[in-house]
């Protein structure tokens, strides 16, 4: 199959090195970039790991697509680079030939390298193989005479392509789109497309996470969202990637009401503190109403599972939990205070 410059996302680290780098000069990477022309670039730092490791897929891929697929030494274009607010390594661009550049923002994943913006699927029996060949899949069933839908349809995946993988197929019933995130297992769905968002929001629900991880940058959604939040701290990326899998079926639960998300301690352990927990004394867990300004440590010492979190919030709900008042010990202290 051929890749697609527009298409082409972004591989996998941890490869081994098998073949170097041809990096484009100033005047070549500026040709690349003007005329109408779809580039996508890799602005990278030899010496940095994670640009060693992009190397040998990088070279494979442009095999197929040398003019569309540039890379830029920034040790020997550093002005360059600055030009470009190029800050990390390496950073991945796309470039549509009109002057706008966007950041790719998916998963560095092999599989998604050579797929299209939209896979034409011909059968149901494709349809159901498809919807679950990725992290992200979407799936829209056409009437062709939504032609209005369509072409909503390929802006929303051209916008969305690093993200998730999107197909398509005609029918002769009503248009129909679905959404399936198949890390944690749910999926979307919508037939009333009248309203121009509907496409944008089904998407962004479809990637929002049921435990996320709350960052600097995120903050404010979860703070402005009118639930309370349930905060685990960990200073191991395993230790939280388990705790999303054994927390998931509580956290589907209680979806509507509260926030689950994961802190990395070893960079937001300073958060620990205001939450009622003791500084680095990790993993933690601890309840935040936002609204009301009210934090339920969940105890130290106690095992973090599904059950007794589970358990903890329904305490919190019925008024046995008292909120921390600042001073008491985390997680000591009753009383009658809600979510």
């Amino acid at each position: 199959m051929k890749i697609g410059s527009v298409e082409l996302l972004y591989l996998l680290a941890g490869a081994r090195i098998t073949a170097a780098w041809e990096h484009a000069s100033e005047d070549e990477f500026r040709r690349a970039i003007s005329g109408h022309n779809h580039a996508l670039v890799a602005f990278i730092e030899p010496s940095t790991a994670a640009s060693q490791a992009l190397e040998p897929e990088w070279t494979t891929a442009t095999e197929s697509e040398k003019k569309s697929l540039i890379s830029v030494d920034c040790v020997s274009a550093s002005s360059l680079c600055k030009e470009f607010d190029v800050i990390s390594y390496p950073a991945l661009r796309f470039f549509d030939g009109h002057g706008k550049m966007t950041s790719y923002r998916g998963p560095r994943r092999a599989s998604s390298a050579v797929r299209p913006t939209i896979t034409a699927l011909n059968s149901e029996k494709k349809a159901a193989a498809f919807q679950s060949s990725d992290d992200y899949a979407v799936v829209a069933r056409i009437n062709p005479q939504d032609k209005h839908i369509k072409i909503l349809y390929d802006t929303i995946a051209s916008q969305y392509r690093d993200r998730l993988s999107f197909g398509s197929l005609k029918t002769d019933k009503a248009t129909t789109v679905a959404c399936y995130n198949n890390r944690d297992g749910q999926q979307f769905s919508i037939s009333d497309l009248t309203s121009i968002d509907a496409l944008p929001r089904l998407v962004e629900s479809c990637l929002t996470p049921v435990i996320g991880e709350f960052t600097r940058a995120n903050e404010m959604k979860y703070l402005q969202a009118d639930k309370s939040i349930v905060f685990f701290f960990s200073p191991s990326s395993a230790e939280r990637e388990a705790y999303v899998k054994a927390m998931l079926s509580v956290a589907k639960m209680y979806k509507e009401y509260l926030s689950f998300v994961t802190v990395d301690a070893n960079e937001y352990g300073d958060l620990a503190a205001p939450l009622g927990l003791a500084p680095g004394v990790f993993p933690a867990l601890s309840v935040q109403n936002p609204m009301f300004g009210k934090v339920f440590p969940y105890p130290r010492g106690r095992d973090i599972t599904p059950e007794a979190i589970g358990a903890f919030l329904m305490d919190i709900s019925q008024g046995k939990v008292k909120a921390w008042d600042g001073t008491m010990s985390a997680g000591e202290g009753r009383a009658h205070d809600e979510l």
